[in-house]
């Protein structure tokens, strides 16, 4: 029974690389193709500027084109649609954070990228579910062994349970905070920031990572994963705690109601 069930999370993880890698290589196909057009336009418009001034003039009328090109020019002017940036790309779609620091300019690219997040986003959202019930099923199973739930009632287990997850994805934030404070060079409150937007699916797209290493792209993929499987255990026990409360609220409100209405006195209604 157990085997079955990780053979099932593994396939569904498998699936889901699969799909991205699928993905980036379409979306790299088409993207990159138009990329190097652009960029061989800019470099055509830049010597056509340049053969107008002195030499002499090159250099210090090269900077500020440049400076142009990345504040005012389409991102993908600058953004490199190889095959990692392709899949951290496909991986904002199917997440749905969606940070807005590249994404496609083509006609064929966006109709692609329609199809492809219709697909990708339920198909990432059952992964992230099965694993983060395999999360949940882990922690209680390192309680059991370390004895942590022996005496205790199955509320006070399931609350112990919830602390340990929120601790777990307090460490995942943090550790990652740090990593993009050293590679980025951000202030730690600026990195803290970025890893809750990011986890939550928000992305707002205000930061956004520099390092183009590959390293960092894997770190960065394997992190973004881990806390999105951590944050929604986290915020799915939430939910569920909010839902009992309101439960609660509303069977006391029920219940006052009636008790006003059939054990109080009752105004005497006229035949």
């Amino acid at each position: 029974m157990l085997g079955g069930k990780v053979i099932a999370a593994f396939a569904t993880f498998l699936a889901v690389l699969t799909y991205l890698a699928i993905g980036a290589a379409i979306f790299q196909a088409i993207e990159q193709e138009h990329e190097i057009e652009q960029r061989e336009e800019y470099d055509k418009q830049l010597n056509l500027l340049l053969d107008k001034v002195d030499p002499i003039f090159h250099d210090e009328l090269k900077a500020p084109c440049h400076m142009i090109e990345i504040l005012e020019a389409n991102p993908n002017n600058t953004a490199q649609w190889d095959f990692v940036n392709s899949v951290i790309f496909c991986l904002t779609i199917v997440t749905t954070i969606g940070y807005g620091a590249t994404y496609p300019v083509t006609d064929e690219g966006r109709g692609f990228c329609i199809f492809f997040a219709l697909i990708g986003i339920p198909l990432f959202m059952a992964c992230l579910a099965v694993y983060a019930q395999h999360t949940a099923n882990l922690i209680r199973w390192i309680m059991k062994k370390l004895g942590l739930t022996h005496g205790l009632e199955d509320e006070q287990t399931e609350k112990m349970q919830q602390l340990i997850t929120a601790a777990f994805c307090l460490t995942v934030i943090l550790t990652f905070s740090g990593y993009l404070t050293y590679k980025e060079n951000w202030s730690y409150s600026n990195s803290v920031y970025f890893t809750f937007i990011s986890f939550t699916t928000i992305g707002f797209g205000d930061l956004y990572p520099e390092s183009n290493t590959t390293d960092f792209h894997i770190i960065f993929i394997c992190f973004l994963i881990l806390g999105l499987i951590s944050l929604g255990t986290v915020i799915e026990a939430q939910t569920t705690n909010f839902g009992k409360l309101l439960n609660t609220i509303s069977s006391s409100c029920d219940c006052l109601c009636k008790n006003r209405c059939f054990g109080g006195d009752r105004v005497p209604v006229d035949e």
